[in-house]
């Protein structure tokens, strides 16, 4: 299509933009649909491609509810639909295609793992391709830098779409295989913190002369349920949301929990994950069962509700196994909408939003006895940890206000795009 072409038919139609996830629905994800509905708020029109088939399992929040409409599952290769594209391409782009795979190979030669994921998403993606040139689309986002990307780089090498990538954690932490391929090709590299963006620099050096943009992941400023005073709240009351995988430390929680807990304290554990049974046998062998009550995933409105009716959020997250991490935990940017008081590790982009002393308090990874004196010390002067909240929601409206900032990288999609006349 020519650039005279595409601004014509954008004038009679909304922007379209597909998303690329790795599974969907996914009930961590929240920041993610946040961004599809406020892009469909803005007007585009939305396609949602999931590389897994869709999580049955899993939930999806109220919010993104209209979102299901927009998403879509294919076969991995057993289906007419998938082999057709498959055909397609071949007869049409053989070349194409070719160095596709080839580099595929070379640029994941040293991570068996990432290359076998990623030529076994290589049909899917085909069909993916076609869908959205029938589509017509103007753009498509990869949610992560990782297969995400993968597939959007694959369409764009077949059919010239547009493509922008987010990468937030273990789509760059884990693995680096593919990333000084695929990133130098999309339009646009988003990430989530500073410290992100000097890894990416630091790995995918072509990027110096376009840098990817720092927009952070946010949340609404709603303050629709006011929150009651700490010092008002009956006992200290400590919360942790999350999933629970060796890598998000709840273990370590649990540990200080016990070391510094007196008894009017209570833990609340949200979320759900392989740990689970593990954490409760914990609880249960140091007699915390009846100060500490596991919850599982609860919808982004429970969240919200138990973030309300508590006295601090923990973010006691480590490394993992394949160096999985946080990158900037949406968590803690949700507690500072809600004022709530946020004890955190000091880990890659956390400090960027918990500044100790000023916005909260930080502890070193794996300090156990850190971290208990961090709970000692907010619970022991609810007042300033109260002025600490308070500047974090500060920071939170700041720079981490979810409409502006879909807003933001949005309007960056937009400028990648040919003329068109008539935005929406």
């Amino acid at each position: 299509m020519t650039p005279e072409e595409f601004s014509a038919q954008s004038e009679i139609r909304p922007l379209r933009i597909a998303f690329i996830v790795t599974e969907y629905p996914k009930t961590t994800e929240t920041f993610i649909m946040r961004d599809v509905m406020e892009f469909s708020h803005n007007g585009c029109e939305l396609l949602i491609f999931s590389l897994t088939h869709f999580n049955k399992h899993d939930l999806l929040h109220d919010f993104a509810k209209p979102t299901r409409a927009w998403a879509r599952d294919y076969a991995y290769l057993a289906s007419r639909d998938v082999l057709g594209a498959v055909a397609h391409f071949l007869w049409r782009s053989p070349g194409a295609l070719g160095r596709i795979v080839l580099d595929i190979l070379r640029g994941s030669v040293r991570d068996p793992v990432t290359l076998l994921k990623s030529l076994f998403i290589l049909p899917k993606s085909l069909r993916i391709a076609r869908e959205l040139t029938r589509w017509q689309a103007d753009h498509v986002h990869a949610a992560y830098a990782g297969h995400p990307a993968t597939t959007a780089w694959i369409v764009k090498r077949m059919t010239r779409i547009p493509f922008s990538t987010s990468s937030h954690a273990h789509d760059l932490f884990e693995t680096q295989a593919l990333l000084a391929t695929k990133l130098p090709e999309a339009d646009l590299v988003r990430t989530i913190s500073h410290y992100n963006r000097r890894f990416i620099l630091d790995h995918v050096p072509d990027l110096a002369t376009r840098p990817p943009e720092v927009i952070h992941v946010g949340t609404y400023l709603s303050d629709d349920a006011p929150r009651v005073p700490l010092e008002k709240i009956d006992g200290f009351r400590i919360l942790y949301v999350g999933s629970l995988e060796a890598r998000k430390g709840v273990d370590l929680l649990i540990g200080a929990f016990a070391k510094a807990r007196q008894p009017h304290w209570h833990l609340e554990i949200v979320g759900d994950g392989p740990e689970r049974a593990r954490l409760e046998a914990m609880a249960q062998k140091n007699e915390l069962s009846g100060s500490i009550v596991f919850r599982g995933a609860q919808s982004n409105e429970a969240v919200r509700s138990a973030m309300l009716r508590s006295s601090l959020l923990v973010v006691p997250s480590r490394i993992g196994a394949r160096n999985q991490t946080e990158g900037l935990p949406t968590v803690i940017v949700e507690a500072f909408a809600a004022r709530l008081p946020v004890v955190a590790t000091r880990l890659t982009g956390i400090p960027e939003i918990v500044l100790h002393e000023v916005t909260g308090l930080l502890f070193e990874m794996e300090d156990e006895a850190g971290l208990a004196a961090a709970l000692t010390r907010m619970a022991a002067d609810l007042p300033r940890a109260a002025q600490w909240a308070d500047a974090g929601r500060a920071l939170v409206e700041a720079e981490f206000d979810q409409k502006k900032n879909a807003k933001v990288l949005l309007d960056h999609i937009r400028k990648t795009l040919p003329a068109r006349r008539n935005m929406v």
